[in-house]
């Protein structure tokens, strides 16, 4: 799709679509010499992810706040717009239509779910804007190259292989039954696990998908439970990760259960209750509250909203900064309105950011250099840290 009519649709979207969130450091469209510059975010303020975008959401507003009155300074006005793709593919199309549209959106901090990243990146790639997820990891995102798209987080080509390593060389598990969403995270990542899993060792004894939003899992389980697997690897998100070790447990199955970075947060215990126990999770990184240069956002996050992170709050809130470093540095170069898109993309792509998460430099595909994943058990309703690893290790 060309430019141009991205830009016919963007204003259409734009007058159809309302109710996102738009803050910021000053009043009026015009600041006193620059103008004004937007920080967009696209993530689920809605839907069955809303818990990981409000937190995500929640960290660009704070990442915007510190950064306005630098802005101001040179100028500026800097705001922020949050729109809702309630972890909807359409939505999400929406929303980036909408962002793209406004000539004053720099940058994006955009999606938590893969299955909206893939089709909005057209979008952004068209559009000349910035886009940085907090948290996508089909591998698929980034293969075709474009500047405007990068992630904090490592690719499930990372994530599969490394649970595949761990189950194999520190659980001393052989024999597993792997299930996915049929979702193009956790199948894809579901992929991952099995294929890699297949050439180190592992017996991966079936492969079966669920759908999204379904709650019974019993038929399934009760034909897997034949087969006698030593664990279960899943695929996907929260909710069906906490029905599925719970009706595993109703069901008698001592299997091990093991899923991802989407299962990773207070929902899997809230639907799960205390089946959930002893169950290994991966996550991306290290973990933060074992990283130095994360402490000042942790304090300041829970003093600000008066909850602790959880998941993907020092994700996005990197994603975030450094957006918000490649737009000042764009301002003290020189830059106009029009010529801030393109500054913005060049900056992000070739910059050396020390945040939250440690270090994060991207490739040439836009995938963080940064690729490192913990790992996690289910222990009396909290993640119990095990270790960290990176491929190689």
């Amino acid at each position: 799709m060309t430019r141009l009519l991205v830009a016919l649709f963007s204003l259409s979207f734009l007058f159809a679509c309302g109710g996102g969130d738009d803050t910021g450091g000053g009043g009026g469209d015009e600041g006193p010499k620059g103008g004004t510059l937007t920080l967009a975010a696209v993530l689920p303020i809605s839907g069955p992810n809303a818990a990981v975008g409000n937190e995500a959401s929640d960290a660009v507003k704070m990442a915007v706040e510190e950064w306005a009155p630098k802005f101001a300074e040179k100028g500026w006005t800097l705001k922020v717009k949050v729109e809702d793709d309630a972890s909807d593919p359409k939505q999400a199309m929406s929303a980036a239509y909408a962002v793209s549209g406004d000539p004053t959106t720099f940058g994006v901090v955009a999606h938590y779910n893969s299955g909206c990243f893939l089709p909005a990146s057209e979008v952004y790639h068209s559009a000349g804007t910035m886009a940085i997820s907090p948290a996508t990891t089909n591998v698929d995102i980034t293969l075709k190259g474009y500047p405007e798209i990068a992630r904090v987080t490592p690719h499930d080509g990372v994530q599969g292989e490394l649970t595949a390593d761990f189950v194999k060389n520190h659980l001393s598990l052989a024999k597993l039954a792997v299930i996915h969403d049929r979702t193009q995270y956790g199948q894809g990542l579901a992929e991952v696990f099995r294929d890699h899993g297949g050439t180190i060792g592992l017996e991966i004894l079936s492969f079966d998908g669920i759908q999204v939003g379904d709650k019974d899992f019993k038929a399934l389980l009760t034909k897997i439970r034949e087969d006698k697997p030593e664990a279960i690897y899943f695929g996907g998100l929260y909710d069906e990760a906490g029905f599925l070790v719970k009706q595993m447990r109703e069901l008698g199955m001592e299997s091990v259960f093991i899923s991802d970075d989407g299962s990773y947060g207070q929902d899997f215990f809230d639907v799960g209750g205390s089946a959930t126990e002893g169950s290994i999770l991966s996550f991306p990184g290290t973990p933060i509250d074992k990283l130095e240069p994360a402490q000042a956002f942790l304090a300041g996050f829970q003093s600000k909203y008066g909850r602790p992170v959880q998941n993907y709050g020092p994700y996005a809130y990197d994603a975030a900064n450094i957006l918000l470093t490649s737009a000042m540095g764009a301002v003290d170069a020189g830059a106009d309105s029009k010529g801030m898109r393109a500054a913005v993309v060049q900056g992000a792509r070739a910059i050396d950011h020390s945040g939250a998460l440690g270090q994060t430099k991207f490739d040439d595909k836009g995938d963080t250099l940064n690729q490192r994943y913990s790992f996690y058990k289910a222990t009396d309703g909290k993640f119990e840290y095990i270790a960290t690893f990176s491929q190689g290790e």
